[in-house]
């Protein structure tokens, strides 16, 4: 919710119904939303074709529908199955990219764009942060989340290159409403390296290779249970404070 300038101080929420969990403990099924506003960006791991890009489509249809565009903007990167192309029409998405040659320049026109966006929110919030600033003011300033579908693709085939401006809006973002939404294959040097994992508060664990895989990605020494093998979609996922 964005307040109007004649409601202010109403609480802001910024979250998307992504799917349904099971909790056997109680015999209980129920839906699943992941919530910027209070857990802030969002990695989705997984081996290949475990359902990581329609995890991604299923979470942008969500918040393309539930939010306006001048509460919401969303841009998209996709270095993976290109299912994400399925949104070049919403108003919301302020652009699609790929891995194409022809893209290359517009990734950087991107970044760059990113940064800019950072100092004027800077300059703008004035030591306050986003939360606040929509919450008090009533003011409205639309969220950006960017997604990006196969982290490590987009790495390798950009060698690096937006490393330092990822790593910023990893770390500051937050503040001036600014989210990540990637995929990967899980940490690690290859995948999300240490010095981003770090900034991000919450996982999305589709199937792993092994059960040690799933412990790392959920920071726990031991996960409770593993979801069930070969079925795409089927994943770990925090619900409270603890792991369904």
């Amino acid at each position: 919710y964005v307040p109007s300038d004649d409601m202010p101080d109403r609480q802001w929420t910024l979250s998307a119904v992504i799917g349904k969990g099971d909790d056997p403990e109680k015999q209980n099924q129920m839906s699943i939303s992941i919530d910027f506003a209070n857990n802030g960006h969002h990695a989705v791991c997984g081996t290949i074709s475990t359902g990581k890009s329609t995890f991604l489509q299923t979470t942008v249809y969500s918040l393309i529908n539930k939010y306006s565009t001048e509460e919401l903007n969303l841009y998209l990167i996709d270095f993976s199955a290109k299912l994400l192309n399925v949104f070049e029409n919403s108003y919301h998405v302020g652009g699609i990219m790929t891995d194409s040659e022809e893209d290359a320049e517009k990734i950087s026109k991107f970044f760059t764009m990113m940064y800019r966006v950072m100092e004027e929110r800077k300059a703008l919030l004035s030591g306050s942060n986003y939360r606040d600033y929509i919450e008090h003011s009533g003011n409205r300033l639309p969220t950006v989340i960017v997604v990006i579908d196969n982290f490590a693709s987009f790495r390798e085939k950009t060698d690096d290159k937006y490393e330092d401006v990822i790593r910023r809006i990893a770390k500051e973002g937050i503040g001036y409403g600014i989210y990540l939404l990637i995929t990967a294959g899980g940490f690690g040097i290859s995948e999300i390296p240490s010095r981003l994992a770090d900034c991000f508060r919450t996982t999305i664990c589709l199937e792993m290779s092994d059960i040690y895989q799933y412990s790392e990605v959920m920071r726990v020494v031991k996960v409770p249970v593993c979801p069930e093998a070969n079925i795409k979609g089927r994943g770990l996922v925090y619900y409270g404070d603890k792991i369904i």
